[in-house]
């Protein structure tokens, strides 16, 4: 039961962006510079910090250089399946700099997750 309570909300979001991915064109503003891998890092960042939260949970003892690594290949692979997914999608193609976000969301996410989490712990000693 505890580990739905972790993975839900991860397998809920994965949808989400699956489903996003799969609209044929989505307008992001030209004005402001690379405003669309600032997205990726942002659905990234959510996803990883989501993805750390299960992983901690799954696991009785897992260090944090651990968690960060678990947390960072299974964004990188999600987003690798996201962009081989949108070259299928009607005015949607990959890029590796998207991907690239999208490792690095994961990355930030998952230290967000590790400096909550510590302020947490903290809190109850």
């Amino acid at each position: 039961m505890n580990l739905i309570r972790f993975w839900f909300p991860v397998l809920v979001y994965s949808g989400i962006i699956f489903y996003v991915s799969s609209l044929e064109s989505v307008e992001t503003p030209q004005s402001i510079p690379h405003f669309d891998k600032a997205c990726h890092l942002a659905e990234y960042g959510l996803f990883g910090l989501l993805l750390a939260r299960a992983i901690s949970h799954s696991v009785t003892r897992i260090d944090r250089a651990t968690l960060i690594i678990c947390t960072v290949i299974g964004a990188f692979l999600y987003g690798l399946s996201d962009e081989f997914h949108q070259s299928f999608v009607p005015g949607r193609t990959t890029d590796v700099m998207d991907l690239a976000a999208d490792t690095v969301g994961g990355l930030l996410g998952a230290l967000t997750y590790i400096f909550i989490d510590n302020i947490i712990t903290k809190r109850k000693d």
